[in-house]
């Protein structure tokens, strides 16, 4: 069974004087004095939002399912993720987020604005590895194309980014259509590159830091066998560009 987990992923944040003074100043935006949680809930409320949350889910399982299919079946290759790419913005753009493509050659940023509260980031990968597939699924990937190197090799989702596409537009439907539920700015950061390290940076060089809200915190999310809704790791923002 696939499991979440979730990372903070503080890539490249500013940690100068005045950012450290910006943080000490920020309210925490889970806390009850926060100006936008109006509404501190108690166990019984968590557990009812989260049992209507998840009949919910339930009703959008079947279109992720298709996406996701549809995403395995057809992978691309480290910084050629136009075809993935143009699906994930796509359903951004449909699900009223404003959409920014091409970052760092593939990458995706789509902002939502929900009034006044924190900046948060989730962030999926979308590279799939130069390994064929041999999983004998109805929709397994037959792809092949060629490497940096000029090799002509299959390729297909190995490490899950396909589902981290799919968990992260369906996130993206779910904070759109629910924005009774949160206040803040939320950002939906689809990569490229992770697998040859080189996305993360290719999209802070085009600019994403200084292009977009700079997030308060940034979650990334893996899928892997475990026990479900584990942390796996946190990382406090210590580097600058």
């Amino acid at each position: 069974m696939f499991t979440v987990f979730m990372v903070v992923d503080a890539i490249h944040l500013d940690n100068s004087p005045e950012e450290q003074i910006r943080k000490k100043q920020l309210k925490n935006p889970f806390s009850t004095s926060h100006p936008v949680n109006s509404i501190a809930m108690d166990i019984p409320q968590i557990k009812a939002f989260n049992a209507n949350m998840d009949g919910i889910m339930d009703e959008l399982l079947p279109e992720l399912e298709e996406i996701y299919k549809d995403i395995h079946q057809h992978p691309e290759l480290s910084m050629e993720e136009f075809r993935t790419a143009k699906i994930a913005a796509d359903y951004l753009t449909k699900h009223q987020f404003e959409v920014s493509t091409g970052i760092g050659v593939t990458g995706v940023v789509g902002i939502l604005k929900n009034g006044d509260g924190p900046v948060v980031m989730l962030r999926a990968d979308m590279d799939a590895l130069p390994v064929t597939e041999d999983t004998g699924l109805p929709y397994a990937s037959t792809t092949v194309a060629r490497d940096a190197e000029g090799n002509e090799v299959g390729v297909s989702h190995v490490c899950g980014h396909d589902l981290h596409v799919t968990w992260l537009m369906g996130a993206a439907r779910l904070f759109s259509e629910h924005r009774d539920q949160w206040q803040g700015t939320l950002l939906a950061v689809f990569q490229p590159g992770e697998e040859v390290g080189r996305g993360a940076q290719a999209m802070i060089d085009d600019g994403l830091m200084e292009r977009f809200p700079k997030p308060d915190i940034i979650l990334g999310q893996h899928v892997m066998v475990g026990e479900a809704g584990a942390a796996l790791s946190y990382l406090p923002a210590t580097a600058s560009k």
